[in-house]
């Protein structure tokens, strides 16, 4: 129910990722989720003190809805992604009557970029369209592009690059193929192999590029740091 929920969210573009569970991995209110994403589009679209009381109002409507929608526990995934989807549009078309012309079109592009990030998948792990999950190979290219790209990566580099992301990629397979029930067991090696992998690309990046991949991953964590939580709004590969 949460993956659907995270996928419809993020590829109809109102997907702002609440704040993380806490140790007990308890959600928080759908109060305390509407008074998060009201505050990041205030920020983003420099909303008025108005403005702010009507946004915090629909995006509680929905955060209301959301919990009432994760409480079904029917086994029909397509009702549920469409009562997702509904949701989320009339969502949007509340919002629109608030914002102004200029905000709309700044939200808009907002929700574009956000459906593009989910496009490559989950921090490190790409998912295909289908939901299933991409090969080694695909997975190592769609992030060694990602890197071309923000590091500005020679051939060369972006070669090394490739390979150490092709190794990670056959690593984690093959990890979740050995342990596919070890939660703990999974993330002490996922972090382990992280880790290794980071050491790896210190040794191909420049100084000002690991600078750079630094910030990047940073930003990459804020970002996904309350997948779980499941109210609007980024495995490894």
């Amino acid at each position: 129910m949460k993956k659907i929920l995270l996928m419809v969210t993020m590829v109809l573009g109102l997907s702002v990722l609440a704040q993380a569970q806490t140790k007990e991995r308890q959600h928080k209110t759908p109060e305390q989720r509407a008074e998060r994403v009201t505050g990041m589009l205030q920020k983003k679209l420099s909303l008025s003190a108005e403005q702010s009381a009507k946004v915090k109002t629909i995006m509680l409507a929905q955060a209301t809805q959301m919990e009432s929608l994760k409480a079904n526990k029917s086994d029909d995934k397509k009702a549920n992604r469409e009562a997702f989807k509904t949701q989320l549009q009339k969502t949007d078309s509340e919002l629109a009557a608030v914002f102004t012309a200029d905000q709309n079109k700044t939200y808009s592009e907002f929700k574009a970029k956000l459906k593009e990030r989910f496009k490559g998948g989950h921090g490190m792990m790409a998912h295909n369209r289908k939901g299933g999950m991409k090969n080694p190979a695909q997975r190592a290219e769609r992030m060694t592009g990602m890197l071309q790209k923000k590091l500005n990566l020679s051939d060369d580099q972006s070669a090394k690059v490739k390979a150490i992301f092709v190794a990670r990629a056959a690593q984690v397979d093959s990890l979740k193929a050995k342990n596919p029930g070890d939660r703990k067991a999974n993330r002490e090696a996922f972090k382990a192999l992280k880790q290794d992998t980071d050491k790896q690309l210190q040794a191909v990046l420049t100084a000002d590029q690991q600078k750079t991949y630094i910030e990047l991953k940073a930003q990459m964590k804020e970002r996904h740091k309350g997948k779980r939580d499941g109210v609007t709004t980024p495995k490894e590969g």
